[in-house]
């Protein structure tokens, strides 16, 4: 269950140490499932990091993307609507509080 603000310092704590990209993945995806979105992956000096979103209301993400696809802007409603969790290919972690 996702919370209004996402995943908490606290709780990111509790993570397991990932040993890739994969293992990370795995682990959100069944604990998150549908709200957890691939966005992008990048190639950075550090090695690929994986860009992904935890959608934490589901209302507010919809009609975001929405209005992103019709006018090419988007409101704080959909800025708030997700917390960004960053994945490197090493299992690091960084999630946005």
């Amino acid at each position: 269950m996702v919370g209004k603000q996402g995943i908490s310092k606290q709780e990111q704590a509790e993570f397991p140490v990932f040993k890739s990209h994969e293992e990370a993945f795995d682990y959100f995806e069944e604990k998150y499932g549908e709200k957890f979105v691939f966005e992008e992956s990048l190639d950075t000096s550090d090695g690929t990091c994986f860009y992904y979103r935890l959608i934490i209301d589901e209302e507010a993400y919809v009609k975001g993307i929405s209005d992103l696809n019709s006018t090419g802007y988007v409101g704080m409603e959909f800025m708030k609507s997700y917390q960004p969790v960053r994945i490197m290919k090493d299992g690091s972690l960084y999630i946005i509080h």
